[in-house]
């Protein structure tokens, strides 16, 4: 027969040690529910890619949506990466069937969230803000900011906006925008805000005065962390005695929180005595690597392999670190990764041994396979940005059960309007993303086809996971439920 407990009940043991039950249904006479720690912050962070999925004149859309649908999907070329860091896939669900509608698709007349047909200047506003846009301007704020508006206000950053592409690269244009992907309203006025582009810089905003753990208190918790004894051992007497009288589901709950408390034991145990934390003063970067040069060609003959590229991959490296101790250190809650700019002239020889500019790629003979390298190449590097979050613990799990992290690319492939084409890298059909995080409910680790819907739509729902109330981004409306069901 099942007892009645004050709501006050603890498990008292040797040397008067006290472990604190949870909230049971013997306490309340009735059914209780388990709810996340308040006192965790939520934070949310958006990365893009500026390329698109496919190549011109491929009929292989991309190699990058699984053809597994739900749970266990498979790798193609482009989302190889994620089976590094201990299958960081698991982790992170891939959202395929997305789409930007045009002008073309509405009869000429640009759809709400939609663009015109100039596909390299118009898609970033419906893509970021779910507005349209024929001029190549973003014309609202951008969910990052949104987001930053409404969480992160309390922090030292309100928001961080890095990105790791140094420099455009191409002598005969400029980027016209394209290196800008996060906007705010400064009063009725849109912004856009300029990335921090140097890992140096970005270090120095963030440590400079960053005292760390005093030797001492080190010392301190070395000595703690040697005599520490397990709280469940002690009271294992009063364990055994209570769990019997209990209800099946008070049973269940209890013995779910004992788990927790010896799981949540083992990692503390694990954590090295002078670690001082899972905030800590990170190593300085040093100087920048060098900005290389300016291509005079995109591509094939006459490209420069030495020339267009700054070293990325340390920098990629570099800003995945500062942006992960940034939130880790609650400076901030809100961060924006652009790892490379739209229409992105960066050098892929010294990544892919390609000897073009990333988006040239899309329109070379390296077809879908040479897009899909140069994707994997941001892939590495989200990846390990997602194992960090996953690997840092937080109350009883990680940093990555309160944290949603967004993957956006430029574009898909499919009809390009504009110059009459079948199969072109100049589209936003066949868009997909990847979404990452448990918070707010997200079932992580799945292959979700939204067809149909607009990138925007997954944005939302991260907002949404983060305590942004809204069913709305710009003109676009409502969420992907399969994300959170």
């Amino acid at each position: 027969m099942a007892i009645k407990l004050d709501r006050r009940t603890v498990l008292r043991g040797i040397g008067g040690t006290v472990l604190a039950l949870p909230l049971l249904e013997a306490m309340t006479g009735r059914k209780t529910a388990r709810s996340a720690n308040p006192t965790i912050p939520k934070r949310y962070i958006l990365c893009f890619g500026g390329q698109s999925l496919g190549a011109d004149n491929d009929p292989i859309h991309n190699m990058y949506v699984p053809t597994t649908i739900g749970a266990n999907y498979d790798l193609k070329v482009a989302l190889a990466p994620l089976a590094n860091h201990n299958n960081i896939k698991n982790e992170i669900t891939v959202v395929s069937g997305l789409k930007i509608p045009t002008a073309y698709d509405n009869g000429g007349v640009i759809p709400a969230g939609g663009r015109a047909d100039d596909f390299h200047i118009n898609s970033l506003s419906p893509l970021l803000s779910g507005t349209s846009t024929s001029d190549g301007r973003i014309h609202g704020p951008t969910s990052d900011q949104l987001v930053a508006d409404a969480i992160g206000s309390g922090t030292t950053f309100k928001s961080l906006v890095y990105r790791v592409q140094a420099s455009w690269y191409l002598d005969q244009s400029a980027p016209y925008g394209r290196d800008v992907i996060s906007y705010r309203m400064n009063g009725s006025t849109l912004t856009g805000i300029p990335s921090t582009v140097s890992p140096r810089a970005a270090f120095d905003s963030l440590f400079v005065g960053f005292t760390p753990v005093d030797p001492a208190e080190a010392a301190r918790r070395e000595f703690m962390l040697r005599q520490r004894k397990s709280v469940l051992d002690l009271v294992s007497a009063k364990t055994e005695k209570l769990l019997p009288k209990l209800g099946t589901s008070d049973r269940q709950r209890v013995q779910r929180h004992l788990d927790e408390v010896r799981d949540l034991e083992r990692r503390i145990s694990a954590i090295a005595p002078d670690g001082g934390g899972a905030c800590q003063l990170l190593g300085d970067p040093g100087q920048d690597p060098a900005v290389g040069g300016n291509q005079t060609v995109n591509g094939g003959t006459g490209f420069d392999v030495n020339a267009g590229y700054s070293n990325e991959e340390a920098r990629a490296t570099m800003l995945v670190d500062l942006l992960h101790m940034a939130i880790t250190c609650d400076l901030t809650r809100v961060g924006t990764l652009q790892f490379t700019m739209a229409q992105s002239h960066m050098n892929m020889y010294p990544l892919i041994g390609i000897p073009y500019d990333l988006h040239e790629i899309g329109h070379s003979s390296h077809g879908t396979m040479g897009v899909s390298q140069g994707i994997a190449w941001h892939m590495k590097h989200f990846a390990r940005l997602v194992a960090k979050f996953r690997d840092t613990p937080e109350d009883i799990g990680t940093m990555l059960d309160n944290t949603v992290i967004v993957m956006v690319h430029e574009g898909g492939h499919g009809y390009d309007p504009s110059a009459a084409k079948t199969y072109s890298s100049h589209c936003t059909e066949n868009m997909a993303c990847l979404i990452a995080g448990r918070v707010g409910g997200l079932k992580p680790g799945r292959h979700v086809v939204a067809a149909g819907m607009h990138p925007a739509n997954v944005l939302i729902t991260a907002m949404n996971a983060v305590g942004v109330s809204t069913n709305t981004l710009g003109q676009v409306n409502g969420t992907i439920p399969a994300l959170t069901s």
